[in-house]
């Protein structure tokens, strides 16, 4: 069966040692030839140094019209490695917040951002319009408005660190998006009445969340394998970091006694990883179910990293324990620290002691 590619014809000429050959050319393009690099392969019709040649050719037109525009520093963000090592939920996410940046219209009559010359973007006054767009897109949902504008931000940074623009005008934006989580506070009162409701597939996700104090999305992926002579080891999905610590006797107790159904700890009732689309929304709404019949409406289940958090400072644990559990950093826990302890008495009763005991 004979390739037929749309716009290709070929015509066949002497070279200049007379033997007849081959040539290729794409109608409103011109002669098709290697690409560098695919001088020596063979660039018969189909192979693959002729099709890498007659893509780049099909996309010339494209990458004219986007050269010098902030479409080619999306583009080019897209392919580095800086994209490349994200984790693939954070890569999904990112390509979404891309897609509504090429196609914002900064004003209703403008064009689409991604068209705008680099030379627009380093305007001074290109700031106020960005904030704008914002704001407009925070009326509908200030955290996505933040999450969008927050990758606006890396992308014009990374342009700025290869000297395709000068200056990043969408550096440290003001969030219109303030959660204020500090009165939630998974308490020992509310652990209990969970415990009593939940189905042990339940009853397990909440005990490893609560003893690693570990995002959803890295305590739902959490193998088996991960354990290993009485240890936790793993990498964390969002931010790739190490974790290493030593399994908590409680949660090692209740891990004995689990069945090991798939590769995954935590599974569905029918022994299924909660993994696999859809079922992390699926696991979503079987939690909501539990903390409903518990009466803990309003309490989510990330809830339960800045109780880890408290748990493990009223235990007595430095910063830098508290990091090497959870995967933050130092200033992270700092924050939370800062957020979540006035929740519990235990800080203000160790304080009051030891000036008490000073006292004497």
């Amino acid at each position: 069966m004979q390739l037929k590619l749309k716009g290709v014809y070929q015509s066949r000429k002497k070279d200049r040692l007379g033997r007849l050959k081959t040539y290729f050319y794409l109608r409103g393009f011109g002669a098709l030839s290697p690409l560098p690099g695919d001088e020596d392969e063979d660039f018969s019709l189909g192979s693959q140094a002729f099709m890498r040649s007659y893509q780049a050719a099909i996309d010339a037109p494209r990458r004219a019209r986007v050269t010098g525009t902030l479409q080619e520093v999306i583009d080019g963000y897209r392919k580095s490695p800086q994209f490349q090592s994200l984790a693939d939920r954070t890569k999904s996410d990112y390509l979404g917040h891309l897609d509504k940046i090429a196609a914002a219209k900064l004003t209703p009559k403008a064009p689409a951002f991604g068209t705008y010359p680099l030379a627009v973007i380093e305007d001074p006054k290109i700031r106020k319009r960005l904030l704008d767009w914002r704001d407009d897109m925070a009326l509908s949902s200030p955290r996505q408005a933040d999450a969008t504008f927050g990758v606006l931000r890396i992308i014009l940074e990374w342009a700025r660190d290869r000297g395709m623009i000068a200056h990043n005008h969408a550096t440290r934006p003001k969030k219109v998006y303030k959660a204020d989580r500090s009165d939630k506070l998974w308490l020992p009162e509310h652990l209990d009445a969970f415990r009593q409701h939940a189905t042990p597939e339940m009853r397990l996700a909440l005990e490893l969340a609560l003893w690693t104090g570990q995002r959803q999305s890295d305590v739902l992926q959490l193998a088996w394998t991960s354990i290993k002579n009485g240890r936790l080891t793993f990498r964390q999905g969002k931010r790739r970091r190490k974790v290493d610590m030593p399994l908590p006797a409680p949660l090692k107790v209740l891990l004995d006694a689990t069945p090991k159904r798939a590769a995954t700890i935590l599974v569905t009732d029918k022994g299924k990883p909660w993994t696999v689309k859809p079922r992390p929304i699926y696991f979503m709404h079987k939690w909501r179910d539990v903390a409903l019949k518990a009466g803990l409406d309003g309490l989510h289940f990330h809830d339960l990293r800045g109780t880890t958090c408290t748990m493990l400072a009223d235990a007595g644990c430095t910063p830098s324990e508290i990091a090497a559990v959870l995967g933050w950093t130092v200033k992270t826990v700092m924050e939370m620290m800062d957020r979540y302890q006035a929740m519990t008495a235990t800080q203000s009763n160790s304080a009051v002691a030891k000036l008490e005991a000073k006292a004497q």
